[in-house]
């Protein structure tokens, strides 16, 4: 190759590189608009397909109508939770920061401390020391939520607008996408088939349940008069994702304050509610939802979602999974396509 093109050729790489940087950074505040819409559209495809049909295959009619759909099942809810849990947040927060309710501390520490007593006489527990941490972290990243109203206004319109062009584009968008890819065509075609498959695996057969064991362990507090029932909810959704235990890390304790304050009736009914209500939903809900998935063992979509929590803030609850949907897709694709064609160069 002559010394100029090959110049050419370096010089062109390092301009293209800088512009795809220039790029990605320009396109980083939105990261998180990007990934609601991608997620929400693979998750509502289905639903999608039917109001198209109703519409007679009017894109842009049905594509508005599917997006409104979304607003009202699912970022109208969420945004009523969200606000019930700051507040409720907010609330637990000074309790355990500032003081106030000290029988509800007190109750606490009676609680886990003769437990603790029975393990051995030198263990102890304080709520107040050992919740604080908790509360610091938990308050302040749901604080970054709200802190700009304005902020979060527009990553929900945006994240609505591309959502609209999913619904409307998509096939378009797909054809640009596996064109400007150098795999083979038939490649980007698997890649994209078994990350739909794999995210509506983990989106809807783990983070949907562990949503739904959320509000239920939320509404069963509720019911049976356990303070701040909306936080507790919203720490249960985590556990949910927990193997084995679950949402029993936030129902037993809840079931023991119970009965610590003399209230037996209401906590033998949220034991009952614990078993016969949460604990049925996983077992009903997660095999219809992952029949046709991916498997995922249930503690890698744990770490997914600290792990996205942790490294992009709120947003990471989605897009840590979809993340680990797609490693798992392309290692499924390479298992399957790539193997055999790496381990044979290997042997020459």
């Amino acid at each position: 190759m002559p010394a100029d093109k090959q110049t050419q050729i370096f010089f062109f790489v390092a301009i293209f590189l800088a512009i795809l940087a220039l790029n990605i950074a320009m396109f980083m505040p939105f990261i998180g608009a990007i990934v609601i819409a991608i997620t929400l559209s693979s998750m509502f495809s289905s639903v999608h397909k039917k109001i198209f049909k109703i519409f007679k295959g009017k894109a842009a009619v049905s594509s508005l109508v599917s997006v409104f759909a979304v607003i009202l099942i699912v970022i109208i809810p969420i945004s009523f939770l969200c606000t019930i849990v700051f507040k409720e947040a907010s609330v637990l927060y000074s309790i355990f920061r500032d003081g106030g309710d000290e029988a509800y501390i007190n109750n606490i520490n009676n609680i886990v401390n003769s437990n603790l007593h029975k393990i051995s006489s030198g263990l102890s527990f304080s709520a107040r020391d050992s919740f604080s941490t908790a509360m610091d972290f938990f308050v302040n990243n749901i604080a970054k939520i709200f802190s700009g109203i304005s902020g979060a206004l527009f990553s929900l319109f945006f994240a609505m607008l591309g959502l609209y062009y999913i619904f409307k584009d998509g096939d378009k968008l797909r054809k640009i996408l596996t064109h400007l890819s150098p795999l083979a065509d038939e490649y980007d075609d698997i890649i994209l088939n078994k990350l739909s498959i794999t995210v509506n695996s983990v989106i809807r057969g783990s983070l949907l349940v562990a949503l739904s064991q959320g509000i239920l362990t939320g509404i069963g507090f509720l019911i049976f008069g356990i303070p701040t029932p909306a936080v507790w909810g919203a720490v249960a959704v985590i556990c949910a994702l927990i193997p084995m235990i679950g949402t029993s890390l936030v129902l037993i304790p809840g079931i023991l304050y119970l009965f610590s304050v003399g209230a037996t009736g209401a906590g033998i009914g949220l034991l009952a509610w614990g078993i016969l209500v949460v604990g049925t939903v996983d077992n009903f809900m997660r095999p219809k939802l992952l029949e046709k998935g991916i498997h995922i063992h249930p503690f890698f979509i744990l770490m997914s979602v600290l792990g996205g929590l942790e490294f992009f803030g709120a947003v990471g609850f989605l897009l840590g999974p979809l993340l680990l949907s797609l490693m798992f897709a392309l290692l499924d694709i390479y298992k399957k396509e790539f193997k055999q064609e790496v381990e044979e160069i290997h042997r020459h």
